[in-house]
């Protein structure tokens, strides 16, 4: 006889929340699943994203797929391209718990299994994109974004959770005709779903990290930092969550205390952050030029609009200080993510989509 539990279904950090919700077809629901990587030899970065959207009214219910394809030529400045295709919510589908698929874009990634695969292709603009990537966990990390309390402080309707902090990602891609092949390029895939989007946040990830003598360094960096309207529309203070991976050990800080207690201060190209656990300290500094940033517009679930600065090609920093003193220091130079979203636009980054 099988158990009650033996009949659930499977659920991975991939599944698909929207189609499991028991609520009115009208009811507003978003979700997104995202993957980016970087190629540090060629100096290129690839950003995928795939969404669904069901705004309050139910008016539009949609399902779209994303991408960024950024790359530095030698001693010239980055150069970037988003594509976007939007379709029916009926071309969305999930033939298994951690696969989603948007017409012929699909990803299928489950991290217990540290494996994996997405495929697709997008046009836009006179611009086409197409991709055949194999995913291979590296250091089996994730971490959930969100703070344990912010959905009772700040009435937050969203989930966040890092499915695969660092990822190998090897295969093919084709941009415009040109011929693009990826070998365990460093990269990772994150998965994000609720009823509403927090009014602003400043985010950013990276897993290659060289040292201060130039070898690369196994530290993982992912930071959040939000911040919502609440309470007559009054502007609450950000609130924190950072993960890092030090001397094979994980720390995360992902409550409301170490939250209240992280430092956070952003301007439209620069985030400078630190969190503290014992006699360790995690500083850290991230930048980007505005010629740097892709500018996207996204739309959340009341029809607002929202306006994100990406940029996977930034500059990061991170000190780690034991007792006050300095104790390791990690690098990436234009390897790391770094976003801006807010609502409102920043007048030096053009908006691509």
């Amino acid at each position: 006889m099988s158990t009650p539990e033996a009949d659930l279904p499977k659920v991975t950090p991939n599944t698909p929340l929207w189609s499991a919700r028991p609520v009115s077809a009208f009811a507003p629901f978003q979700e997104s699943w995202y993957l980016r990587l970087n190629d540090l030899t060629a100096r290129r970065a690839l950003w995928l994203k795939f969404s669904v959207l069901i705004s309050r009214n139910g008016f539009r219910r949609v399902a779209e797929t994303w991408a960024i394809y950024s790359q530095r030529p030698a001693g010239g400045e980055i150069t970037k391209t988003a594509l976007k295709q939007t379709y029916d919510m009926s071309e969305f589908s999930s033939s298994s718990p951690s696969t989603i698929q948007v017409n012929d874009c699909f990803l299928d990634f489950d991290p217990d299994k540290k494996q994996g695969r997405t495929a697709g292709s997008i046009r836009s603009k006179g611009n086409r994109l197409s991709w055949n990537l194999s995913i291979e966990t590296n250091e089996d990390a994730r971490f959930n974004l969100r703070p344990e309390l912010f959905g009772g402080i700040t009435r937050a309707k969203m989930v966040a959770s890092t499915v695969a902090e660092d990822l190998r990602i090897t295969g093919t891609a084709e941009f415009n005709g040109e011929k693009i092949t990826f070998k365990e390029c460093p990269g990772m895939q994150g998965h994000v779903s609720g009823a509403h989007s927090n009014h602003s946040w400043v985010w950013g990830h990276c897993n290659s990290f060289r040292t201060e003598q130039g070898t690369p360094a196994p530290f993982i960096f992912e930071g959040l930092s939000i911040r919502k309207k609440c309470f007559a529309s009054l502007p609450l203070p950000q609130l924190s969550s950072f993960y890092f991976f030090y001397n094979n050990k994980a720390y995360a800080f992902s409550s409301l205390w170490s939250s209240l207690r992280s430092k956070s201060k952003n301007t439209l190209t620069d985030w400078e952050f630190q969190a503290d656990s014992g006699d360790l300290s995690f500083r850290g500094h991230a930048h980007a030029e505005h010629k740097d940033f892709a500018g996207l517009t996204f739309e959340d679930t009341r029809g607002a609009l929202l306006y994100c600065a990406n940029s996977n090609m930034s500059n990061l920093k991170i000190h780690v200080y034991r007792r006050g003193k300095v104790e390791a220091a990690f690098e990436s130079d234009g390897s790391a993510a770094f976003e801006v979203i807010s609502r409102t636009k920043n007048p030096y980054v053009p908006l691509l989509i």
